[in-house]
């Protein structure tokens, strides 16, 4: 080949490229004009909505936040933030409107409509069930690949819901609680260990090191009744560090990267490929052997684990043949999403119930003092007492109270559906219709459960709350306690998640004192100067997904 043709190829070259990029910049800013535009129409139609930019949107508005605020902070506070300062910036409200409309393209693709009023809520995830938002199956693709329950919509979904349901039923978690009272108490000697002496404070550690851990091996108990002793186990399993990195991974759904239409990184659908290997190779043969094993048979008449019940009804729908490759699949997807979300959230929500039990020593008080009553006044019996009478959790009503309370100021995760062009919230007694279309409708539990129009002493933590009846004016709304979400769609893992938490409060709170240690961490890292704090609080939520605990919560702990 001449020279001349290798100029001439050249040259296309670079036009060809020339051209696509002039393309996909054209796209970008058509792209953010229909978003602008768009919060622009909800102007003219008279919804409130916050001070707007045709070039930033509302990222300006969060840089002020950022400005005030520690850049690790939860989505759910800067949500907050926003609502604290609404009138500011709408002055002609009178209260905080049920919705706002949250424009930060191309940060995120979609406009963001967050919902802060719980009778809004469920018209979309109640009374009807729109399908989740894309972001919901970007964020579990790296995992699951999609085929798990929660990131798939219509059949799908209800078909294996319906599979996976008994096994999370309340009679069976029931079952399965001596074999989590197994893995709680390591948890608790790991914490005498740390305890100073007598009744002095031991040193400072990380306590959600601890509870991610317990959360671990209770939900690979519960799943697959194995004992991953991942308490114990210093360097940590391959199907954990496998399943951390890949949690890592997912929580990149916001990024240059989608800024540029890219879905993933390179080396990041590298690094997804090898996680997901490690994942299958830890679980297929379990999935394999229960198969071959024949223990999958109807009706479920005792206990059995999460995993073995789903085949007894895949079985069932299947006349008895093993099932076929798509669907161990999706088993396999949706052990992952069990495994992934039934330690990561609940690990964090022990940490808050700890921490909000220290800020309430008279809530610890009333707490022990059930204890007591109904589990012995000696600890060290307790969990005898449960293992031979499990029934004996459900008489813990100021128990219960604490772990509801914990998780309505810190709810585990939020809802997003997508929006539907024929599909409007309608706000009692306004007569205004809020449009649906082209949005991410966000539940947002982090405002919803701490609304003093619905909650009396709302920023108050006050376990009792959830034992005043019908017709007390304490007695909580039915639709405003969402930390699970709600709807056909709701957390499949709500009773296990709870049943645990307090599992953790029976057999932990009357035998330790935990307090954080911020000055001990302070030094231990050699760190100089005041921390980040968030309302005074060293102690604050992080995280781009769930809400966990600054630093993992450095805390010490001293024996009663």
């Amino acid at each position: 080949m001449d020279s001349a043709t290798i100029g001439r190829a050249s040259k296309a070259l670079v036009y060809a490229v020339g051209m696509f990029a002039i393309g996909a910049f054209v796209r970008f800013v058509y792209r953010g004009y229909k978003v602008r535009m768009r919060i622009q129409s909800l102007r003219a139609q008279g919804i409130p909505t916050l001070p707007h930019s045709l070039i930033f949107g509302h990222i300006l508005i969060l840089l002020k936040f950022h400005k005030e605020y520690p850049g690790d902070v939860h989505f759910g506070i800067i949500l907050s933030w926003l609502v604290d300062n609404c009138k500011k910036w709408i002055p002609d409200l009178d209260d905080t409107p049920p919705v706002l409309y949250l424009d930060i393209w191309p940060i995120f693709p979609d406009i963001m409509m967050m919902v802060l009023d719980c009778n809004l809520s469920a018209q979309f995830t109640q009374i009807r069930s729109l399908p989740k938002h894309p972001i919901t199956r970007t964020f579990l693709e790296p995992l699951t690949d999609n085929l798990d329950m929660t990131s798939a919509d219509g059949a799908q979904s209800k078909v294996w819901r319906s599979r996976f349901n008994p096994s999370f039923s309340p009679r069976n978690i029931t079952r399965v609680i001596p074999e989590l009272i197994d893995e709680i108490l390591v948890f608790k000697e790991l914490l005498g260990e740390l305890a100073g002496s007598e009744e002095s404070w031991g040193e400072v550690f990380q306590m959600e090191e601890l509870t991610t851990n317990l959360t671990f091996d209770v939900i690979l108990r519960a799943t697959l009744d194995e004992r991953l002793h991942e308490q114990t186990n210093p360097g940590g399993s391959p199907l954990k560090r496998a399943l951390i990195i890949q949690i890592q991974l997912m929580s990149k759904v916001i990024g240059i990267n989608r800024i540029l239409g890219i879905k993933r990184w390179p080396w990041e659908m590298w690094s997804r490929h090898r996680n997901n290997q490690a994942l299958r190779y830890a679980l297929l043969g379990r999935v394999e052997a229960v198969i071959k094993s024949g223990l999958v048979a109807e009706p479920i008449t005792e206990k059995q684990n999460i995993l073995n019940i789903a085949l007894a009804r895949t079985l069932k729908e299947t006349g008895g043949r093993a099932p076929d490759q798509q669907s161990v699949d999706a088993i396999l997807a949706n052990l992952k999403l069990f495994l992934f979300a039934g330690h990561d959230t609940t690990s964090s929500t022990i940490c808050w119930m700890l921490k909000l039990l220290q800020d309430n020593p008279d809530c610890l008080s009333q707490l022990r003092a059930e204890h007591d009553r109904i589990l012995g006044a000696d600890p060290k019996q307790a969990a005898r007492l449960l293992r031979e009478s499990p029934q004996l959790l459900n008489s813990l009503p100021y128990t219960n109270g604490v772990v509801k309370e914990t998780l309505r100021f810190y709810p585990l995760a939020s809802t997003v559906r997508q929006g539907e062009r024929d599909f409007f919230l309608h706000a009692p007694g306004t007569g205004t219709r809020y449009p649906t279309e082209g949005m991410a409708i966000h539940d947002v539990p982090s405002v919803i459960q701490l609304d003093p129009r619905v909650w009396p002493r709302a920023t108050e933590f006050l376990p009792e709350r959830w034992l005043a009846g019908p017709g007390n004016p304490m007695h909580p709304n039915k639709d405003a306690w969402r930390p699970f979400s709600m709807g056909p769609r709701n957390c499949i893992g709500m009773e296990l998640a709870m049943v645990e938490i307090k599992l953790v409060a029976a057999l932990v709170c009357r035998e330790f004192d935990v307090g954080e240690a911020w000055e001990e961490w302070d030094s231990k890292r050699s760190v100089k100067g005041q921390g980040n704090t968030v309302d005074g609080e060293r102690l604050y939520g992080c995280g781009q997904t769930v809400q966990h605990p600054k630093d993992g919560m450095p805390v010490h702990v001293r024996r009663r």
